[in-house]
């Protein structure tokens, strides 16, 4: 379907995606090499140099961050202790 031009944007995945990022994806998206964008065109789109882009915080981010490092964390003090006792053993 893209090979031929025809895509969506389906519902609920792109529900959250702003209409200027999908402006810029379907700019890229052209079958047409000539009327695609170039690299200078993509630098010049509005959502990429960020001009009026909505800003919004995506849903659960700041917690579901949080919680990562908070697992990462503990994983490599995990990993410490595995490491210090297996070094006790060698000496």
């Amino acid at each position: 379907m893209i090979k031929n031009g025809t895509y969506d944007f389906p519902s609920p995945y792109w529900d959250d995606v702003s209409d200027m990022a999908k402006d810029l994806i379907s700019k890229l998206l052209v079958v047409d090499p000539s009327k695609r964008l170039d690299a200078d065109g993509i630098l010049a789109h509005p959502w990429v140099k960020g001009e009026d882009t909505p800003r919004s915080e995506i849903q659960g981010f700041t917690e579901n961050m949080r919680k990562f490092n908070a697992r990462r964390k503990l994983r490599r003090a995990g990993t410490m202790v595995l490491a210090a006792n297996r070094f006790k053993n060698i000496i």
